[in-house]
């Protein structure tokens, strides 16, 4: 079983899938600058931690913020 499911990270990002990719991208990115390249934080991938944020609301889509700040 995958977790987080895609459904949940595709709907916490507007229901956008290109939104999520860039969501999920670039907190990856900025994990693997954290730990200086290493593969993994803790037992889990990048990309898995930067999905179960994601869910668990601690990243928010750009958008969503731009259209906060009006």
């Amino acid at each position: 079983m995958i977790y987080p499911k895609i459904e949940d990270c595709i709907a916490r990002a507007d229901h956008n899938k290109y939104v999520l990719t860039a969501m999920v991208a670039k907190r990856a990115k900025d994990l693997i600058a954290h730990n200086m390249g290493q593969n993994t934080v803790g037992k889990e991938k990048q990309i898995s931690c930067a999905m179960r944020e994601v869910v668990d609301g601690k990243i928010i889509p750009s958008t969503a913020v731009s259209k906060n700040s009006h």
